[in-house]
């Protein structure tokens, strides 16, 4: 399984049964993608002149096509935090986004929320997160920690620039739960990355 090379990819999930048995064989693989900003036209498949986006397309062509979807927020934190634990994400504690300062952090995920790798383990599934993960800088809510097997990528809700992968002179580009410093863009870090 390769991760293929994706446009502005800051969130995806990979995951696949853990054995060969045939009633894992049964069980689909489910690739999530979750983009910051990206408008409802910003694809050539939902009808962008000026983008050209044929990864993209492809995933759309080739899987579920959504034209009707309501987004919980309009920024990371609770966008991310709604669509992994199914619940509005003022429920689970994160009403904005979470950021480097208190001061400046509108919220903390409830440790006790139930996020779908969590459920997708308990199903048999090896999970996967590559990208962005604004959800917690710290334990208990930091990727590994919330069900994913493996982690690629920023825990911040931003970076400052995305060559430098720092965020207030703070790394928080990880892998697992070891702290990073890859050089080059961070898109493209995460769509090299390999899933297996």
């Amino acid at each position: 399984m390769l991760f293929l090379p994706i446009f502005q990819l800051l969130l995806s999930f990979f995951t696949s049964p853990l054995t060969p048995t045939s009633a894992a064989a049964a069980k689909p693989n489910i690739v999530v993608i979750l983009a910051n900003d990206l408008g409802y036209d910003d694809l050539g498949s939902y009808g962008a002149k000026d983008l050209r986006t044929p990864n993209m397309d492809a995933l759309v062509k080739n899987g579920m096509r959504f034209t009707n979807f309501y987004a919980n927020s309009s920024v990371c934190s609770p966008t991310r935090a709604a669509l992994l634990s199914g619940k509005y994400p003022d429920l689970v504690g994160v009403p904005g986004v979470i950021r480097t300062h208190a001061d400046d952090s509108w919220g903390y995920l409830n440790p006790k929320a139930v996020l779908l790798p969590q459920i997708l383990k308990n199903a048999g599934y090896q999970t996967a997160l590559v990208g962005k993960w604004p959800l917690g800088l710290t334990a208990p809510n930091l990727p590994n920690q919330k069900g994913f097997d493996y982690f690629h990528g920023f825990t911040g809700d931003m970076m400052d620039d995305y060559n430098t992968h720092l965020r207030w002179n703070n790394n928080y580009m990880r892998r697992n739960d070891q702290e990073i410093n890859p050089t080059g863009h961070a898109t493209d870090l995460s769509n090299r990355t390999k899933l297996i």
